[in-house]
């Protein structure tokens, strides 16, 4: 890490909340942008593993 550099870094103990779309900080946006992030992953890859042309024919 540069020694010039300041670190910011600070965790945030807080979990995702369905308000946080509508909050206007960095944490609520961060966590309502990356909800939506996995619940996109998480639908794309259930409809290609549940549509049966992506079935391993075996």
């Amino acid at each position: 890490m540069n020694k010039g550099k300041e670190n910011n870094f600070k965790p945030v103990n807080k979990i995702y909340d369905s308000s946080d779309y509508e909050k206007n900080n960095q944490e609520s946006k961060g966590l309502a942008d990356t909800h939506e992030q996995v619940s996109d992953s998480y639908m794309v890859g259930d409809m290609m593993t549940h549509d049966p042309s992506n079935q391993d024919k075996g």
